[in-house]
């Protein structure tokens, strides 16, 4: 600052600081940031994200269509594509007058144990920031803006608001930072979040020093905003650079940033940066006066939009097995075909966060699809295989309100009145959350919500049913209470909610009609939230029933994976395996049919022990709500699976890095453990994956034969945080099979003394039966950096570089050589 600065500063400070727009930097709600008609600043929507445009309620009947995973978008390895989804979900914010979306998720899955990966695009910073940053651009193309999330080091949904990530400057500034700046180099989302977590003991959004790199190092100019509820010091976030506190009423910024200022704990100058960040992302969204919003890059009919979904599904899935070219499906010599699994009737599109999305329209199941594409001349057979294994909704198992209205009687009430119902409506869900004001009662006072279903059984039958909330919660049975169920502990009420956690009692409910209510009385609070969900015990084994139509049939689709409880915000998994019953059905279809093919509809890296068994293994992911055609079109041959995996696939659980650790006592997660993570964990261990990061199949076999680096007319040793430009590996790659295809090259580069190597480049191609092909692929300037802690500072090594062209993580390829 200059001295003449200084003088100015000084003045500002005898006459008082200027508090203009203080306002701006807190939430209005749950939703909306709020207006300055000061600054001419409107109030902004910012809705849940990144799998579809999230209900502002929490109402099952705010829809959006339901956009394939990150995972899923990850596996395609095509940034093109990925930025036309990103317009999708941009238009559907248009349409629904949404300012920005929350999303992509940029975290990494370092374990497939992670309860969120399913959100997350790859193991590999590169890859995941190069496809981050293709959605971003295609969201603001709209006019809608990014807030890309969450940094850093978020990859544990265990104590997520509590736990610390102690994770060394290397990792930290090499691989988990690492797809923010690719994002905000390339994309420059307008905002970004700040994590739950601490990160070196330091909570994120009061975290200086990484607050510091978004917008001293990287010149970030958006707002950092905090995760909801996720500050909790007024000084502390206001001077490590936090500009936005959400949700709303502000509780530490807002009114209490101003008052920070004024007292001479804050600079004004901190306040003035915020102000305007917020003023500029009102103006880039079209909600300022005077202000020049992004028009909208192109809008498309829903049809437009489904196929571009479509498009990403099929693009999405990856092959893994196709033995004796089972895949595509002969269809003309196959009159019976038996499709089997829960999620073939029951598909899994999302996992359980709060931003689940309820699906816009109309969706096709797999089996629905699948008879489709089979045609009148084949007889479709379907039997389930395996039961849930997680209670179901009241609505999924048939329930009426009492005036017989299918759904479920929601009502809120005063505390403490039996009967003055405030509000009331049916529902067609069982599961509700109010984020502020409750229905018919307001914010921030107790009250009572009740949720009354009614069950026509034919016979006695045994259900077990769970009741949970943020109150305590009593569940009746004809009017008999059969469960009280306590308030969740007040340091994880949002966990309790983001997982919807229940208590359950097991009882036989008797022939005819049954009446089945849930009351809550809860206490003033943030968020208030209310569960009923019911299991119905199995009448006959659903393993039976589906070993007899395999037996009997010429060929088996089995459609298995994730229900959306079994990954989900707030929990993580004690395992990569599939449901216990998954792999039992598929280990008894493969001793009775020999054409076994299976479809895993998990986003995650999974165990498939069985895989040797079938004939083939598709990764379907959740693949978004165009699932069923897109997959009927591959099984058929309409479209080609080319996906390649986003993340690597272990053997068993012992293989994924950091097995075995977790929090400590102080709740600090220690990183040290499981890096280097991924594909370079089974580098440096010399394990061998099952399946590794970039592996994928075809309907076609390519051959590479050449592969030569070179250095552009570009090239430039830029300063060292800014790597190598202008390099590039041209690479020949041949098409030896039957049918049109399309491969995924990929470079990897190791630095001279390194152990392993790492993605700096890849380059799909599409090539027909039988030609040759050559695919330029340019190397990532930004891999040729290294963190050197003890100039805190970046180089880049001198030397002979190695570049390995190959089609995955543990293809040898080709090797070649760059000297730097």
């Amino acid at each position: 600052m200059t001295a003449g600065a200084a003088t100015s500063e000084q003045e500002i400070n005898v006459a008082g600081p200027d508090l203009t727009g203080a306002e701006l930097t807190g939430g209005l709600n749950g939703w909306s940031t709020s207006a300055s008609a000061g600054a001419g600043v409107e109030e902004m929507v910012l809705l849940d994200g990144p799998l579809g445009i999230v209900s502002k309620a929490m109402d099952e009947r705010d829809t959006s269509l339901i956009m394939p995973s990150g995972t899923a978008l990850g596996a395609t390895w095509n940034p093109e594509l990925v930025s036309e989804v990103g317009q999708v979900i941009g238009q559907q914010g248009v349409e629904r007058g949404v300012s920005a979306i929350l999303g992509p998720n940029l975290n990494m899955p370092r374990s497939p144990l992670t309860g969120r990966g399913f959100e997350m695009f790859s193991e590999d910073p590169f890859l995941t920031g190069v496809l981050g940053a293709a959605w971003v651009d295609g969201v603001q193309s709209q006019g809608v803006g990014s807030c890309t999330k969450h940094v850093v080091a978020n990859d544990t949904e265990t104590e997520r608001r509590r736990m610390n990530s102690r994770v060394d400057e290397v990792t930290l500034r090499e691989t988990y930072l690492r797809p923010f700046e690719t994002a905000v180099r390339s994309a420059n989302p307008w905002m970004l979040m700040m994590a739950y977590n601490r990160v070196n003991g330091t909570h994120c959004s009061q975290n200086a020093e990484l607050i510091s790199v978004l917008k001293d190092e990287w010149n970030y100019d958006g707002v950092v905003v905090s995760d909801w509820y996720g500050v909790d010091d007024t000084v502390a976030a206001a001077n490590a650079g936090l500009d936005l506190e959400m949700p709303g009423p502000a509780t530490y910024l807002g009114a209490r940033f101003g008052e920070a200022v004024a007292a001479g704990d804050v600079a004004p100058r901190r306040l003035r940066d915020a102000v305007e960040r917020v003023t500029r992302l009102a103006d880039r969204t079209g909600r300022r006066s005077g202000g020049t919003a992004t028009a909208p890059a192109q809008l498309r009919s829903q049809e437009e939009q489904r196929a571009i979904l479509r498009k990403a599904a099929s693009e999405s899935f990856v092959l893994l097995e196709n033995k004796g070219n089972v895949l595509p499906l002969d269809m003309s010599g196959i009159k019976t075909l038996a499709v089997v699994g829960p999620n073939a009737d029951k598909p899994c599109f999302q996992g359980g966060t709060f931003a689940t999305v309820r699906p816009e329209g109309e969706v096709v199941t797999p089996l629905e699809a699948i008879r489709e594409a089979a045609g009148p001349g084949v007889e479709v057979l379907y039997e389930p295989g395996a039961a849930p294994s997680s209670a179901l909704s009241l609505t999924d198992l048939g329930s009426a309100a009492p005036d017989g209205t299918p759904g479920v009687l929601l009502e809120v009430l005063a505390a403490g009145d039996a009967e003055n119902v405030l509000y009331s409506e049916v529902r067609k869900a069982s599961a509700f959350v109010w984020f502020g004001p409750v229905p018919g009662l307001g914010a921030g006072v107790p009250g009572r919500a009740r949720i009354t279903a009614h069950f026509d059984l034919p016979e006695t039958t045994r259900w077990t049913l769970g009741a949970g909330g943020t109150g305590v919660s009593s569940l009746r049975v004809d009017g008999s209470e059969v469960l009280v169920v306590p308030p969740p502990a007040p340091d994880d009420v949002m966990g309790v909610v983001a997982r919807a956690d229940t208590q359950e009692v097991a009882l036989d409910l008797p022939a005819g009609n049954v009446q089945v209510v849930i009351d809550m009385a809860f206490q003033p609070g943030r968020v208030q939230a209310i569960t009923a969900v019911a299991t119905p015990a199995q009448v006959r084994d659903p393993l039976t029933a589906a070993v007899e139509i395999a037996a009997r049939a010429d060929a088996v689709v089995i459609v298995i994976g994730d229900e959306q409880g079994s990954s989900r915000e707030s929990a993580d998994r004690t395992t990569a395996a599939l449901d216990p019953a998954d792999d039992r059905l598929v280990n008894a279809v493969a001793e009775v049919a020999t054409e076994t093919i299976v479809v895993v509809n998990a986003s995650r890296a999974v165990i498939l022990p069985w895989a040797d068994k079938v004939k083939a293994v598709l990764m379907a992911w959740f693949p978004g709500q165009e699932f069923g055609r897109a997959l009927a079109s591959v099984l058929t041959g309409n479209a080609a699976p080319s996906g390649r995996l986003p993340v690597s696939f272990p053997r068993r659980d012992e293989d994924i890095p950091g097995w075995g650790t977790g929090l400590d006592s102080e709740l600090t997660l220690d990183y040290a453990a499981s890096e280097p993570m991924g594909y370079r964990h089974f580098q440096t261990t010399h394990r061998q994956p099952r399946y590794a990061f970039g592996y994928g199949l075809g309907y076609t076999t390519f051959e590479l034969s050449d592969a030569v680096a070179s250095v552009g007319s570009s090239f430039r040793r830029e300063t060292a945080s800014d790597g190598v430009s202008g390099l590039y590996v041209r690479a020949t790659i041949s098409n030896t099979g039957r049918f049109h295809g399309r491969d995924v090259l990929q470079a990897y580069a190791k630095a001279p003394g390194e152990m392993d190597f790492r993605l700096v480049g890849f380059a799909a191609v599409s090539v027909n039966a039988g030609d040759t092909a050559e695919a330029e692929i340019a190397l990532d300037a930004l891999g040729f950096r290294r963190w050197n802690s003890s100039g805190s500072g970046w180089t880049v090594p001198s030397g002979d570089w190695e570049v390995r062209v190959s089609r995955s993580a543990s293809d040898e390829g080709i090797l070649c050589r760059i000297a730097l």
